[in-house]
């Protein structure tokens, strides 16, 4: 994810979810992104779960960007 991807999922998480704190979650999905080895069990299961929640809806957007187009 580019740095205002990042941002735009922080803004989401923080509206839809909040249990970390911004700085925690943007530390972890820079991390994750970075294709670094994270542990995500315990605080962060949260953040994985949101995570795949933001892929599938992109890629389902970006799907429909096809279609429209076709």
């Amino acid at each position: 994810m580019k740095p205002h991807e990042i941002d735009a999922f922080l803004e989401a998480y923080s509206n839809n979810v909040a249990s970390l704190s911004d700085d925690l979650v943007r530390d972890f999905v820079t991390r994750y992104e970075s294709g670094e080895d994270i542990d995500y069990c315990g605080e962060y299961t949260g953040v994985m779960d949101a995570l795949g929640i933001w892929h599938d809806a992109i890629r389902w957007n970006l799907s429909q960007l096809q279609k429209a187009k076709a």
